[in-house]
């Protein structure tokens, strides 16, 4: 009977998992129609009134229904960040990710490939295969990542190597040896940063200076490019796993939003 139990609860469980991610995309899709409000409204992408008011009510509500309220809070700043990632991918991007967006801004299908390839390093080959490195990736396989048909993996190859600058982008991409998967086999810690903003010059420099005053080695850091990801995030790999006294250190950056530590 025990054994039926644990199989309930795990279906409840299953159950409630599901319906958390619906309700998270719904509210991220909302992300368009508070973009063009706010646009409408000369709004700024941040509202730190707003973000307060939702942090306070969460905090209100968990403390109603018991659970931890810092646990409750350090969710909902996840959420808000990721929020406004999404509201500055429907803004467009700068740089080298605008020059992406306005050539796919016809083909989102097309988009969601060349996200993908960004994502993992991939490269086109000039026979217009996609490889990580020097090894040939199935089309099939590019196409179940980006939800897409696997001929849109083939049309977005040959709209790369048409266009010169995507050409420049797409052909020199290369993945990287990433440790976080298995950082824990290893012993090793994993420490994710979610900045205020992540366009601002010296995250890096102060989060590590923090890490090294307390004489933890760095083996790997690894930071998303914010004009490529909706919620950019810094990855430190530390020699050994992380202590409670460097975590809160952290949280005190002003530069840091929240910090999740595997």
């Amino acid at each position: 009977m025990d054994g039926e139990d644990l199989k309930e609860i795990r279906r409840k469980i299953d159950e409630i998992d599901e319906k958390i991610i619906r309700l998270l995309a719904e509210r991220l899709k909302l992300s368009g129609d508070i973009v063009a409000l706010k646009k409408k409204l000369g709004a700024k992408i941040r509202d730190e009134v707003r973000e307060r008011a939702v942090i306070d009510r969460a905090r209100k509500l968990a403390q109603e229904l018991k659970i931890d309220a810092d646990f409750v809070e350090s969710v909902m700043r996840l959420i808000m960040a990721q929020m406004v990632g999404e509201e500055r991918v429907h803004l467009g991007g700068v740089g080298v990710w605008n020059r992406v967006q306005q050539a796919f801004k016809d083909y989102p299908a097309q988009m969601n490939v060349a996200r993908v390839m960004f994502k993992y390093g991939l490269r086109v080959m000039e026979d217009g295969t996609i490889a990580c490195g020097g090894i040939k990736i199935p089309a099939v396989q590019i196409a179940k990542e980006a939800g897409v048909d696997r001929r849109v993996v083939d049309f977005t190859a040959r709209r790369i190597l048409s266009d010169k600058s995507l050409r420049d982008i797409f052909e020199n991409l290369e993945p990287i040896a990433y440790l976080k998967g298995f950082a824990q086999q290893l012993g090793l810690g994993v420490i994710e940063i979610i900045p205020e903003d992540a366009s601002r010059p010296g995250i890096l420099k102060e989060v590590t200076g923090v890490i090294a005053k307390f004489g933890l080695s760095i083996r790997q850091s690894v930071t998303d490019d914010p004009h490529f990801v909706p919620q950019p995030k810094l990855t430190i790999i530390t020699d050994e796993p992380v202590k409670g006294e460097i975590i809160e250190a952290l949280r005190k950056l002003p530069s840091v939003r929240s910090v999740i530590v595997y």
